[in-house]
């Protein structure tokens, strides 16, 4: 019996090593996107037609499960998930460089363990989250929905909280 099992051994290893590596490729290859232009592109090349108004870094592949996207072109609203086959660190510089390029225009950026950039075009805005995978490359959170108006609630639950001095 134990001679049986020790020849089944390899061929278990096997088949969890396989069903691993099975699982870890869930996903939709993209291309990468450009603005068009010559000058700065580095590797980005236009062919991903769904999103034609953000950059898609090379070797990305789409989280379908984690993603929604509602509309197309330059029209859309929703969140992204990009696994990107580059750091971190380069992810970073290459949103906070394209985006531009694309007509956003940046709000802010905080390069950390999780990385944002928060950007507006027109009547949307975009944040931007970038982290490191454990094994190598970056997830890429992209959440794009129209721009909120610059008035302030008056009153209820989004209205700022005025604070009185304790004495």
């Amino acid at each position: 019996m134990i001679s049986g099992l020790r020849t089944l051994r390899p061929y278990a290893i096997l088949f969890a090593a396989l069903f691993t590596l099975a699982a870890c490729t869930q996903g939709t290859k993209l291309q990468p996107t450009s603005t068009g232009s010559a000058g700065g592109q580095s590797g980005i090349a236009q062919n991903f037609s769904l999103l034609t108004d953000i950059p898609i870094p090379p070797d990305s592949t789409l989280d379908v499960d984690r993603s929604l996207i509602l509309g197309d072109l330059d029209r859309w609203t929703g969140r992204i998930v990009l696994n990107v086959g580059q750091g971190a660190t380069p992810t970073f510089a290459l949103y906070q460089t394209q985006m531009p390029n694309f007509g956003w225009d940046p709000i802010m950026s905080v390069q950390a363990g999780i990385s944002v950039l928060s950007f507006t075009r027109g009547e949307r805005a975009a944040t931007v989250q970038i982290e490191s995978r454990t094994l190598g490359g970056s997830t890429t959170t992209i959440t794009v929905a129209p721009r909120q108006s610059g008035a302030p609630p008056a009153a209820g639950a989004g209205a700022p909280v005025q604070a009185t001095p304790a004495r």
